[in-house]
């Protein structure tokens, strides 16, 4: 179970990885459509003669600024649900750290077989090699 604590403060880093995609799309799109928007400035008669293809341009800068705002939100929360679900999971002592060569994140610890006895079905603890339950031998 996750508490309150962990939850806000993975809120707050989605939040703040939210103002940087912001920011990020914002500057893209004062690029594409500033750049529009001077071309219309300096020269107020290609309105008239390609009213489309500014339109396009504009269109196109603030598209891509959405996209690129929207990605990076989505890669965040998922990034910062990953992250915590995996910190969760090691301090439960569900998922041990991998040493690969890659990188460094946790690898899930492979479940332990449990045997039945063939006999009456009973579970066995590990390494017992008589049923506990019908004296059955294996």
């Amino acid at each position: 179970m996750v508490g309150w604590g962990f939850a806000f403060g993975r809120g707050v880093v989605i939040l703040l990885w939210t103002i940087v995609w912001a920011i990020v799309a914002g500057i893209i799109a004062v690029l594409i459509t500033g750049g529009t928007l001077a071309a219309v400035i300096r020269d107020p008669t290609a309105v008239a003669s390609n009213p489309i293809g500014i339109l396009a341009a504009f269109s196109l800068g603030i598209f891509l600024a959405v996209f690129i705002a929207t990605i990076g939100v989505y890669a965040s929360i998922v990034k910062v649900t990953v992250d915590g679900a995996l910190s969760q999971m090691e301090k439960s002592g569900r998922v041990q750290s991998g040493s690969s060569s890659i990188g460094s994140q946790p690898t899930l610890a492979a479940p332990s077989l449990r045997k039945y006895c063939p006999n009456c079905g009973t579970s066995l603890p590990g390494g017992t090699v008589r049923c506990p339950n019908c004296g059955a031998s294996f």
